[in-house]
């Protein structure tokens, strides 16, 4: 069976005619704006300049003075406050947000991140008990607790209020908790629904500040742009002001913890945007909590001792490695599972005993990538086992999943993605729920990635000033993608194979008088197609090396011209 699914190429319509003179652009800057929406030039000015303008009142969120009133109570005591955060990279960027800014304020703050393997997603029992025998009295949640009825309960009952931040779906039973600051929850007047974990809790901690009249620390935004990109936040509306701005503020970082990462990735402080956090610092934070202790990442952003940094660092490094290994092995396990398979199903399930769960999102979404299908990847572990799913825009995997219910111990995600955990001998009606549901759904749907171009250009579009306004339209990522362009009859100058099995294509490219390098993650397979001239479908960026900076192409798709 191929793995190679064809994409579909949509070359979006021109603006109106007299629409570039109107909003007072270049036709091809005035294009691009209207690519992505903006079709006054209030609204260009607005997206441009991404300011505080952006900024939504906390106190519009269900229960933030509330909670605020609460916080304010705690730190007039003396209150100890604990921390739980998720293991993910929006929970420990949340919960380093949190510990920061508090203890800031002069708070005793305990952090607490449970352990994948052992612990699972949410809030848990065993960690509310140990918060108690701490002597805590108050628990902020980050990016989870909508669904932990019982523990909240527990917390109540060993004297503990809890406020839960959280962005996950709210169910119709609520824990009965202090207060819950949730943009999804039914009674909520926020404008803006799509904050992730650590952006609920910046929002917390900009309502406390505003109300103990005092300026909130803008190198906090530092967390929110690492958390927002690692959980693939709309790079809209609000969180395009603090992804903006938290990195023009990680740019210039005094965080020893930050600057760690970068070195380990071999990214230099000054030049870092949302492509390098997503390939070289946030995996990498991400690695603790999938391998070992998360706390590892979230100690490494919260010290200031430069020789424990270093130590962490050096750690996380190491696992790092040991991440990329697994992956290695069990993704080549994964598709195999699938070539197995006569034919390609709506839904791609797959399963061992060896795969540790820490590598399951990486497996699932590698699946759904390459085979243009949801998949779910699944460890066993004896009676009990526990999957991560990514799904593609025609299939909403959570909902789905909501069918079968009754079927999870544990469970939770959004329409892209999505986790559980249940009883091993509950999978095969599972599977079968799936399997009919996504049939039904996707039947006939002819199924395959499309990519939407901007528009056709030639390679010597790319002026100075072309790239520059490219640039300004960033940070780009989910709801804001970089500008995708069409060239045709591309002279290909040079190209080899690179990466682990030559998974990857380095060309050097030109037309007329203009080469470019470009880089074609994925695509070695096409090698062939690249002999004489291609038509490519590609983004353009700048590249950093040796203290040299230049254009690079990075190709989505090409074929041979003809």
């Amino acid at each position: 069976m191929s793995d190679t699914i064809q994409k579909i190429w949509n070359l979006r319509d021109f603006p109106p005619f007299g629409f570039a003179q109107e909003l007072g652009f270049t036709p091809f800057h005035a294009h691009l704006l209207y690519n992505r929406g903006i079709h006054t030039s209030e609204d260009a000015e607005l997206f441009l300049n991404a300011d505080e303008r952006l900024l939504n009142d906390p106190t519009t969120l269900p229960d933030m003075s509330k909670a605020v009133e609460r916080l304010k109570q705690a730190l007039d005591d003396g209150e100890h406050i604990a921390i739980f955060g998720d293991f993910d990279a929006d929970g420990i960027t949340g919960t380093a947000l949190l510990t920061t800014a508090l203890r800031s304020l002069g708070v005793v703050v305990t952090p607490f991140l449970p352990n994948r393997a052992d612990e699972g997603h949410g809030l848990n029992t065993g960690a509310v008990k140990m918060m108690a025998e701490g002597g805590a009295s108050l628990l902020i949640t980050v990016d989870c607790g909508t669904t932990s009825v019982d523990e909240v309960d527990q917390a109540a009952e060993l004297g503990i209020d809890t406020i839960i931040t959280d962005h996950h779906t709210v169910l119709p039973q609520v824990p009965a908790s202090y207060a819950l600051i949730n943009p999804r929850h039914p009674d909520s007047r926020y404008p803006f629904g799509d904050l992730t974990g650590v952006g609920m809790s910046f929002k917390l901690i900009e309502a406390l500040y505003d109300a103990l009249d005092e300026d909130w620390p803008e190198h906090l935004l530092e967390f929110v742009a690492l958390g927002t990109v690692a959980d693939v936040g709309l790079l809209k509306g609000e969180n395009r002001f603090l992804v903006k701005r938290g990195l023009e503020s990680m740019n210039r970082t005094k965080n020893v913890g930050i600057r760690a990462l970068a070195g380990s990735a071999r990214m230099k402080i000054g030049t870092l945007d949302t492509e390098s956090l997503s390939f070289g610092i946030i995996p990498r934070l991400n690695v603790p909590g999938r391998l070992s202790d998360p706390k590892v990442a979230l100690d490494l952003l919260t010290t200031d001792d430069e020789d424990r940094v270093i130590s962490l660092a050096h750690e996380i490094e190491h696992l790092n490695g040991k991440r990329q290994e697994l992956t290695h092995r069990a993704v080549a396990e994964a598709e195999a599972q699938v070539e197995q398979q006569r034919e390609l199903p709506h839904i791609l399930i797959v399963k061992s005993a060896e795969w540790i769960p820490g590598v399951l999102g990486l497996i699932a979404g590698r699946l759904s990538e390459q085979y243009y299908r949801p998949a779910i990847a699944i460890s066993i572990d004896g009676e009990i086992c526990r999957a991560s799913a990514r799904s593609i825009r025609e299939f909403n995997i959570i909902a789905a999943m909501g069918e079968s219910a009754e079927l999870f111990d544990e469970w939770g995600g959004h329409p892209r993605a999505a986790g559980f955990t249940m009883q091993t001998a509950d999978m095969p009606a599972l599977e079968q729920n799936l399997y009919r549901t996504a049939a039904e759904q996707l039947d006939g749907q002819g199924l395959a990635p499309s990519i939407n171009i901007d528009c056709e250009v030639r390679l010597e579009a790319f002026t100075p000033n072309n790239v520059n306004f490219i640039l300004s339209l960033g940070p780009f990522g989910e709801g804001n993608p970089s500008p995708v362009f069409l060239t045709r009859g591309v002279r290909v100058l040079e190209v080899r194979r690179v990466g682990s099995r030559g998974r990857h294509l380095k060309m050097r490219l030109n037309q007329g008088r203009t080469t470019i390098d470009a880089i074609a993650f994925n695509l070695g397979h096409l090698a062939g197609e690249t002999q004489h001239h291609i038509d490519v479908v590609y983004s353009v960026g700048l590249d950093s090396w040796q203290g040299r900076t230049t254009l690079q192409m990075t190709v989505q798709d090409l074929c041979a011209s003809g």
